[in-house]
């Protein structure tokens, strides 16, 4: 990543204690308004050493959100295990793996969300490549022995698959634009943003398939609510 060697060849537990200083002012103060000067102190290195290690903030901000990134990735994606189910229900899951995320890695997921903020330009380049990179594995994970049957005589199962996504992105558009208007606790999102996903995903199946399924989306539906109420109360 973009760093000096001398930073990569630190112990491991060195370079957790520089991110999570670093992380941690940019998580409070944005971009614009993090001080390298309170990231040394809390990291208890010179500012000199930091500049050494990435060169400047903005090659320091491009690190680590490539660093989150990936990390998130490959926490997604570590262990797997998707069993057949309907388009509908797939995404669910899928939802409600990336929320587990932020139980897991508070920080980091915190960052990245950070960024719909406070973002520089430069930044915002480089996410959008990353994503490109990963969006195929993504699709292919979406797709992977998807429960077709409910569908309507007729219906032409690419097309109802490709409908499907375009509403759940033109969903997670949305959000994210509130997220900007009103920044708020993640967890607090989680108890709005699942129940109204639901309602979308009702729609589209109505939609293709005819009719509302209770049992599959009313089950995944409700578990995501517990680990909501949950992440909440914790």
């Amino acid at each position: 990543m973009d760093t000096n060697s001398s930073f990569e060849n630190l112990d491991s537990a060195r370079q957790e204690a520089i991110r999570k200083a670093c992380l941690e002012e940019f998580v409070r103060a944005g971009y614009s308004g993090a001080s390298t000067n309170v990231m040394c102190k809390n990291a208890r290195i010179a500012k000199g050493l930091l500049f050494y290690y990435f060169g400047n903030k903005k090659r320091l901000f491009l690190y680590l959100t490539k660093y989150c990134t990936m990390l998130l990735i490959d926490s997604f994606y570590d262990g797997i295990e998707l069993k057949r189910e309907s388009i509908f229900d797939r995404l669910l899951t899928l939802t409600m793996r990336k929320w587990a995320l932020h139980e897991k890695h508070p920080l980091e997921y915190g960052f990245l969300a950070k960024q719909l903020l406070d973002c520089p330009p430069e930044v915002e380049l480089e996410i959008t490549k990353i994503k490109k990179k990963n969006m195929e594995r993504a699709m292919q994970t979406i797709i992977r022995d998807l429960d077709l049957s409910d569908l309507r005589p007729g219906i032409d199962q690419a097309k109802a698959i490709e409908m499907v996504l375009f509403v759940i992105e033109g969903f997670k558009a949305k959000n994210i634009e509130k997220y900007r208007a009103n920044p708020r606790l993640l967890s607090e999102l989680h108890g709005e943003i699942m129940p109204e996903m639901k309602e979308y995903l009702d729609m589209c199946r109505i939609g293709i398939c005819g009719r509302p399924q209770e049992g599959l989306i009313t089950s995944g539906f409700q578990g995501c609510r517990s680990a909501g109420q949950a992440s909440a109360s914790g």
